[in-house]
């Protein structure tokens, strides 16, 4: 069946936990291949887990980089992304797109939109990458009219506020971690035809599982939970009280706070492994949706005692009990994600 296009951003944007799965949901309202957000999180393989420390800064992301690339690929559809020498060629390539109706969206920083400005403690976490602003229309003065996953209506963003957001101002803090993609207008090619939801879905699975336990380095999956608990381990010894703090209070909130719907993205995981599980006639899949939702208020309880042990007199005291959390948090991760691998596999092979 062929796939409709959309050519404008729905009129009420729906809602979601995190910027570029919602996006994706927005995409393909209406075309024939409607999914929800837990849907478009599953498929770009968003319960991944990365951590990468400089010096004494420690990043920490409850996902895979380039959610959007990862479904683009696994549903047929084709990312395209412009970078740009200056704002103002930006502006002008999203101006052209959206009058095309192309749906384009904007990579920045979401510190620097006023949006954003009272939403987050940006004071006690350190520069995260990308996010998606999806961009309605280009005002004659350069001002964009634009959505964003936390509301359902759009978003007045001035040319200067574009700017500076899109101009990554944190680039090369934490490159590696947070690869940064200065003054990027992308948008999404949707496949010609309808894909497939239970091929997409169980390769989907399959992959993001391998990925896990397989990891390319030792800044994702399995090898960078050890990585974190290393740290965690050692990390009383060699910061100094400053930097303890201030290291605790921005792991916390990038595990809590941003753009995972809490709980280190697993809650959100859970609700798309239902999804799956439905749409696939596949039960065994629920048992695992309710390890990942245990996941989740396991990594928010370690959120929370992460922000305690940061405001406390002194962080050191109790630093073994946190290690210790870390360790089993860990060795759940690796169970729930080896019986996902197990019965993603048999679907794969058709074996189930």
């Amino acid at each position: 069946m062929s796939l409709t296009a959309r050519t404008s951003w729905p009129e009420t944007y729906r809602r979601g936990s995190h910027c570029f799965s919602t996006m994706l949901s927005n995409v393909f309202e209406g075309t024939g291949f409607d999914l929800d957000e837990e849907l478009c999180f599953v498929i770009g393989g968003g319960f991944g887990f990365l951590f990468h420390r400089e010096e004494s800064t420690s990043y920490v992301n409850a996902r895979m980089h380039d959610l959007e690339h990862f479904f683009a690929r696994r549903t047929g559809s084709r990312i395209e992304f412009v970078s740009h020498p200056d704002a103002d060629a930006m502006t002008e390539r999203a101006r052209d797109w959206s009058e095309q109706g192309l749906l384009p969206y904007l990579y920045c920083e979401a510190r620097e939109l006023p949006s954003f400005a009272g939403v987050l403690p940006w004071d006690e976490v350190h520069a995260f990458g990308e996010h998606a602003l999806p961009v309605r229309t280009v005002l004659p003065n350069g001002d964009l009219i634009c959505n964003d996953y936390l509301w359902s209506t759009p978003l007045p963003v001035s040319a200067a506020s574009a700017a500076a957001a899109a101009s990554m101002p944190s680039d090369g803090s934490l490159l590696m971690a947070a690869p940064a993609r200065k003054f990027a207008v992308g948008r999404i090619v949707p496949p010609r035809l309808v894909p497939d939801l239970d091929e997409v879905l169980t390769v989907s699975l399959a992959e993001s599982a391998e990925l896990f336990l397989n990891p390319a380095n030792n800044t994702q999956g399995e090898r960078a939970l050890k990585a974190l608990e290393r740290e965690l381990s050692s990390m009383s010894d060699v910061l100094t009280t400053q930097q303890i703090r201030r290291e605790l209070l921005s792991i916390s909130t990038m595990l809590e706070k941003i753009g995972t719907g809490g709980g280190a993205g697993r809650h959100l995981f859970s609700r798309g492994l239902r999804a799956s599980a439905r749409h696939l006639g596949h039960g065994d899949l629920d048992p695992v949706a309710d390890r990942y939702a245990s996941l989740g208020r396991g990594w928010r309880a370690f959120a929370s005692a992460l922000r305690a042990h940061a405001r406390a007199k002194d962080p050191r005291e109790g630093w073994g009990d946190l290690v210790s959390r870390m360790r089993e948090l860990r060795r759940a991760e690796l169970e729930a994600v080896s019986r996902l691998s197990s019965l993603a596999t048999s679907l794969l092979r058709g074996t189930s």
